[in-house]
């Protein structure tokens, strides 16, 4: 999978927001808010195509996490991103 083109992480008053531009900005008529974790993983994997297995093991670098735990957040994190439109498959 990968981010949808059109989508940007911004720090908007200590906040790490996703801002939709251009043409998904009139559809799109959200504001997420992404957690530490999931803005590192967003600023880690823009641009590239990726798995569960390679959010996981940014997990695992970044934060020291073991395997399994890493492997559940980063399900976790990429399927709300999923349902919230923000990644293509």
């Amino acid at each position: 999978m990968k981010i949808k083109k059109g989508f940007t992480l911004r720090t908007v008053m200590g906040q790490n927001i996703i801002l939709a531009e251009g043409n998904n900005a009139d559809s799109f008529g959200k504001m997420i808010t992404l957690n530490s974790s999931a803005a590192m993983l967003w600023e880690k994997l823009k641009g590239k195509t990726f798995d569960v297995d390679d959010a996981a093991r940014l997990l695992v670098e970044h934060y020291d996490i073991d395997q399994e735990q890493a492997h559940a957040d980063a399900s976790h994190i990429i399927n709300l991103m999923m349902d919230k439109g923000l990644l293509d498959r």
